[in-house]
Parts: structure tokens; C-alpha cells; sequence
């Protein structure tokens, strides 16, 4: 099984990640972790990608990561699921919100509203 999960560096998204695990370790499943970051913000993705590789690491799941550079999570999420044929994306309820989230919606709204595939939303 191949599960895509989105990760913004907030609690809400590192409870995604850490569910993702726990599934991927039952099925012997496979992880693809993004974060999508805006111009000016690489060092906090970097974070996030440290952070999140040595977590990966310890949990030994097979695993990738990827750091995009746009401005709509949800669309990213989105996009890679159906051109990479995932079955699951796994996201956090809440992330870490902007105005912009505000006017349009969260990004796990839309990733349920528009994925091709399954999507478990973390809340905790």
C-alpha cells in the first residue's frame, strides 16, 4: 500500500505522520511524506524534512520525502495522488492555518473534497 501524507512541521500533521506509521507497519506499507513551502520559508521545510527523516528513521518504514516549493498544500496532495496512483493520503485535521486557509477552506477539507483515493483525517 502506498500512503501519502502532508506535513506542515504543526502537531495535527506529525499526528498523521505518526498514524501513517503505525498503518504502514501493519501492512508492510510504503510512506511519502511532503511538505509544500512558500519562497522565503526553505529553512523551516528543511526542519520539517530533518525532523521528520529521523522519525522515519527510528520508526524503519520504507519512506521518501519530498519538499515542494508552491502555495496550495491540498492541490500538491492532490496532484501527486493521482499521478503517483497512492491509496491512501493520511493528513491532520489542522494545520498550521493562514488567512488563505480561512477563505477557502483547510487543506484536509479539500484533499477529501477533490482526492482520488482514500483519505484518513487525524484528529486528536
Amino acid at each position: 500500500m502506498k500512503i501519502l501524507v502532508g506535513i506542515d512541521g504543526s502537531d495535527h500533521s506529525l499526528w498523521a505522520l505518526m498514524e501513517a506509521v503505525n498503518i504502514a507497519k501493519k501492512i508492510s506499507g510504503a510512506i511519502t511524506v511532503i511538505t509544500v513551502y512558500t519562497q522565503g520559508k526553505e529553512e523551516e521545510a528543511e526542519r520539517i524534512r530533518q525532523k521528520t527523516l529521523n522519525y522515519l528513521k527510528k520508526e524503519e518504514v520504507d519512506n521518501s520525502f519530498y519538499a515542494i516549493l508552491g502555495a496550495n498544500p491540498s492541490r500538491a496532495l492532490v496532484d501527486i495522488a493521482k499521478r503517483e496512483h497512492f491509496d491512501l493520503i493520511v493528513v491532520g485535521s489542522r494545520g498550521l492555518g493562514s488567512a488563505t486557509a480561512f477563505l477557502v477552506g483547510s487543506v484536509s477539507k479539500q484533499v477529501v473534497s477533490k482526492a482520488p483515493c482514500d483519505v484518513l483525517v487525524v484528529k486528536k
